[in-house]
């Protein structure tokens, strides 16, 4: 059986995935929007459907961030005053 330390560990480690890919993939797309529509103006008309996926990416980065906070605090009522 798993201890609620560990729990809070694994918790905490599938937020901060949750939270990092997502966030490098916005700040991606937004680097590759600047570049590309600076250098090429037809480009454009690409922006809407990567924006969809910026939006979603950036759902999923706020639902990894909720989650590594709920680790961390799962982890704090966890330990135990010496």
């Amino acid at each position: 059986m798993m201890n609620v330390e560990e729990g809070a560990r694994r918790i905490q480690h599938a937020g901060r995935w949750l939270f990092a890919v997502p966030s490098t993939v916005v700040i991606l797309f937004w680097w590759i929007g600047l570049t590309a529509g600076q250098l090429y103006r037809g480009f454009g008309i690409l922006i809407p459907g990567a924006m969809i996926l910026a939006v979603l990416a950036i759902y999923l980065a706020i639902a990894g961030g909720v989650l590594w906070l709920a680790g961390w605090i799962v982890e704090g009522f966890a330990r135990k005053e010496s």
